[in-house]
């Protein structure tokens, strides 16, 4: 996940770094699910098309027509911006980040809030590109969270080193 809008701050910067992403998980042989169909979604789905991998977008109501011109992607929609994310998590084995908009954010926090109950779906979060470190501690300290909910977020600079740490928790 990443900045939706194309005039979102970095918006260019988090395409690229997003589809070099992409292609790095498809060569690596894993499947990606991409949330929305916004510029960040798009570069993910191209470049993981390219790499032969499957991609799986989840979409709000009426999100599917975006991607007719895609048929290679599998749509599945689900109502609202909450029902997204919970879809993504539901789906994703581990979730990547790329620092851009509230969406990242607000998936960042549910990881971190089913990190505190006992029997939720556990789910590494790796966050891709600069800037995340200071955000996260500011963020995990101003919310109080353990070093074990800490601990649910590894960085990453660069695409190579996001699959990496991917492959550490969850094979392909």
């Amino acid at each position: 996940m990443g900045p939706a809008r194309a005039d979102a701050p970095r918006a260019g910067r988090a395409a690229d770094l997003a589809a070099a992403l992409a292609h790095h998980l498809g060569r690596a042989g894993y499947a990606i699910v991409v949330e929305g169909h916004g510029l960040v979604a798009s570069a993910v789905a191209r470049a993981a098309r390219q790499a032969d991998a499957q991609v799986v977008a989840i979409e709000g109501p009426g999100g599917a027509k975006a991607w007719a011109a895609s048929p290679e992607v599998v749509v599945e929609e689900v109502e609202g911006t909450f029902g997204v994310i919970e879809r993504v998590l539901a789906m994703a084995d581990a979730v990547m980040l790329l620092a851009g908009d509230l969406r990242s954010v607000t998936l960042l926090t549910q990881v971190w809030t089913w990190g505190l109950e006992a029997d939720a779906p556990y789910r590494q979060t790796i966050l891709v590109g600069d800037g995340w470190p200071d955000a996260v501690r500011t963020l995990a300290d101003a919310v109080g969270l353990d070093a074990k909910t800490r601990a649910m977020v590894t960085f990453a600079k660069e695409a190579p080193e996001a699959v990496e740490a991917l492959r550490y928790y969850i094979a392909p």
